[in-house]
């Protein structure tokens, strides 16, 4: 009798400690639609839920993925939880077809995570550059777009140049977050609409960066190597790039400054801004849909979930026939 009683005490254990390490992932009786990578050093998307499966590719800290199903629970570095079936992003897919990966589920949260520099060593800052495609004002009002590189390198793209023009130069990430700059291919790269003094302009010298937010990289000593975050505004381009995924770290508000308002995401602040002019896209809302950007805040919840949840049903029983 006491053996049995002693299975069974296990066995409700064994189900608490189950529905604990998943219920993370439930509200109101279904799953989270949308988590956020909580991990610094970034997350790796796997095409299947084992840490010995191939890996897809990557996902940047903070970045908003779409849940599909939840799979078998491990414990990795010390974190019990399930694998998770995700959306891979719109920005990573071969073609139009719709790409699926496993995460572990131990590095997503439910909530964004703040967005903080203040303990940042050299790597991460290098990983911060690498993470986007930054743009800065180059001689005169010209803009560019700035890619830093794993191997030291980086390259400034003329784009709104009559002939597109790239400059290179090498950098290093140094102690206290700065970026020696060296072997600059020319100086001559303003960041101001008006001509500045020589201290505007980047020579091979060592700078200190300043990290405010996530859409502003500035250089203490002068504007030299200033660092912007835009969303591309055209379409379908927009929709390719991982810009749109980032849209949270945004205030996203009309332009007019009687009408202010902002926006939980890029989908809500579309059909707001289109509402106006009357000129939604079908086309773009079943992309928003299909690419799995979050609906919150817009009347296509109901047609959202109707695309989503057979897909998430199919996707369920397999990751069920896994475990």
């Amino acid at each position: 009798m006491k053996k049995v009683i002693c299975i069974l005490f296990s066995f409700v254990i064994l189900l608490t400690s189950v529905f604990a390490d998943k219920s993370r992932f439930y509200e109101k009786g279904k799953v989270i639609d949308t988590m956020y990578v909580n991990s610094e050093e970034g997350l790796r998307v796997r095409d299947y839920p084992s840490l010995k499966s191939n890996r897809l590719c990557g996902l940047v800290h903070r970045i908003p993925v779409k849940i599909v199903a939840l799979g078998r629970i491990e414990t990795i570095d010390g974190i019990t939880a399930p694998w998770v079936e995700i959306l891979i992003p719109r920005y990573e897919w071969k073609s139009e077809e719709p790409e699926y990966g496993w995460v572990f589920g131990g590095y997503l949260v439910k909530e964004q995570p703040e967005f903080d520099s203040s303990n940042w060593d050299s790597a991460a800052v290098k990983r911060y550059l690498m993470s986007k495609e930054w743009q800065m004002l180059v001689w005169y009002d010209n803009w560019g777009a700035v890619n830093f590189y794993e191997n030291g390198k980086a390259e400034i793209t003329g784009k709104s140049m009559s002939s597109s023009k790239t400059w290179t130069f090498n950098y290093q990430i140094l102690s206290g977050k700065k970026i020696k700059i060296s072997n600059i291919s020319d100086t001559q790269i303003r960041s101001h609409s008006v001509q500045q003094p020589p201290t505007s302009e980047i020579y091979n010298q060592t700078y200190t960066l300043e990290f405010s937010n996530n859409l502003h990289v500035r250089t203490k000593e002068s504007s030299a190597l200033d660092l912007y975050y835009y969303v591309p505004a055209d379409y379908p381009e927009l929709f390719t790039r991982r810009e749109l995924y980032e849209t949270d770290d945004f205030e996203w508000h009309s332009g007019n400054e009687y009408d202010y308002k902002q926006f939980r995401n890029y989908f809500e602040f579309y059909v707001y801004e289109k509402k106006r002019s009357n000129k939604i896209q079908d086309s773009d809302i079943q992309n928003f849909i299909k690419y799995g950007l979050s609906p919150e805040g817009t009347d296509y919840e109901q047609q959202y979930h109707d695309y989503w949840n057979p897909i998430m049903e199919e996707h369920q029983k397999k990751a069920d026939a896994m475990k």
